[in-house]
């Protein structure tokens, strides 16, 4: 059973136009149960009342649980093309993401300035889908771009993905946070950060290491270090 967006209040639920739609799509009736959540970490079991065209309404019936990730991680990533932009919000907010940080590096595919307004609403759209579809109630945050140098200066335990380092690999390094409450990680472009970067961020004190010995995709390279970071 697929789970729906909800505006709450005390009992009550009420779902907008847009998941209306969706709602009668999945052939849903008055009288029926469908899950919900709040998007910031609670969902429910919930029973119809109303549904039109435009409004579903109802009860809430019961608290569904759910176990949070074990830290908050923060993706710092550098853009990519709008395809692998794309990709890499959906499977890493599958994995347990809690914010993305988009970062501007000097070798960014693409300008994230560019219409952000609009992108940001697109990027939310993907966060959303993806949190319906893992049944994740919690929607990540998503911050404005920022330099790599403005990046790098988060307070927080930071590691940062790098092709070059052969001997840190992560698995270890997360086994050695696991009291760490968040966790940042940066992953870079399609062809990496400079190396000037790389300086910059050990000179910040963000421990490089490496994801194996393939040379991976700047989404994939995300998704599996964010699930690790989740662990």
């Amino acid at each position: 059973m697929p789970q729906y967006l909800a505006e709450i209040n005390g009992k009550n639920f009420r779902l907008s136009q847009d998941e209306t739609r969706h709602l009668k799509a999945a052939r849903a009736r008055c009288g029926g149960e469908i899950k919900i959540f709040d998007g910031s970490g609670l969902k429910y079991a919930a029973k119809i009342e109303t549904l039109t065209d435009k409004i579903t309404a109802g009860k809430i019936i019961q608290t569904i649980p759910y176990t949070e990730p074990k830290r908050n991680v923060h993706l710092y990533f550098s853009a990519v093309s709008r395809a692998a932009a794309e990709d890499l919000l959906d499977k890493c907010t599958q994995v347990g993401v809690f914010a993305f940080h988009p970062v501007i590096s000097a070798r960014s595919d693409g300008d994230l300035l560019k219409k952000w307004e609009t992108k940001k609403d697109r990027w939310r759209n993907i966060l959303i889908s993806a949190c319906k579809q893992c049944e994740t109630p919690r929607v990540p945050q998503i911050f404005e771009p920022v330099d790599f140098s403005a990046a790098v200066q988060t307070n927080i335990p930071a590691i940062i993905c790098y092709e070059n380092e052969k001997k840190t690999n992560i698995l270890p390094v997360i086994n050695k946070l696991q009291n760490a409450a968040e966790l940042a990680v940066f992953v870079g472009p399609e062809g990496g950060y400079a190396e000037e970067e790389i300086k910059l961020a050990i000179s910040r004190k963000i421990l490089p290491l490496t994801l194996g010995n393939n040379i991976l995709r700047a989404e994939t390279a995300a998704t599996i270090a964010c699930w690790a970071a989740t662990q």
